[in-house]
């Protein structure tokens, strides 16, 4: 219960400062689109053969929304089990040392309210998801990194600009690191929350 109090202050504080959420490290607030339904033109942007059972595809959808489509590519349906209607994601930048690296994390809730509903996602089935889109001064590529039972997938890449401040570990990634994993190394702490595997 005290998590869940301490997690509710930060994210109503990150609301309250929701501005400094464009400069800092900070949580992925994606939200699966439940009225979402494939159409032509976002079916072609699969056309690319391969053999990954997950693809992903992101674009800009508005000034301040990134929207990501995910196809089940294999032949067997996908059960998603998503944590408060969002799937594990975060989004990574090329950082000026050409080398991706995270601009969000990821936090598992410990609370079983946040997994209520599953997902079955059938064989060539696409789902719509939305993310936030920053802004700031860096002109770079972003792309999002999705977790589905241990493994990762990667979506395109695309041309956006953020802070250079998105790169560093924010107040926001110490306090959830404090309150969930005090006993873990810092790479062990970066390992769960940036989705490594």
């Amino acid at each position: 219960m005290k998590k869940l109090f301490t997690l509710f202050s930060i994210i109503l504080s990150s609301v309250i400062y929701s501005q400094n959420i464009q400069t800092e490290l900070f949580l992925n607030e994606n939200q699966i689109e439940e009225a979402f339904k494939s159409d032509s033109r976002i079916e072609k942007l699969f056309t690319q053969n391969s053999k990954d059972s997950i693809l992903v595809i992101a674009e800009i959808k508005n000034d301040s929304l990134f929207s990501i489509y995910m196809k089940n590519n294999g032949q067997k349906n996908v059960q998603l089990l998503p944590q408060d209607n969002k799937l594990t994601l975060i989004q990574e930048a090329f950082a000026q040392d050409n080398k991706w690296k995270p601009i969000e994390f990821w936090i598992n809730s410990d609370c079983g309210m946040s997994y209520l509903k599953k997902i079955n996602v059938r064989s060539g089935e696409i789902i719509g998801v939305s993310s936030k889109k920053y802004k700031g001064n860096f002109k770079t590529k972003i792309r999002f990194k999705l977790l589905i039972d241990n493994k990762v997938y990667y979506s395109n890449s695309i041309t956006a600009s953020i802070n250079k401040s998105k790169f560093e570990k924010s107040i926001w990634y110490n306090r959830f690191k404090e309150m969930y994993y005090p006993d873990k190394s810092e790479k062990e702490v970066e390992n769960i929350f940036f989705l490594n595997k």
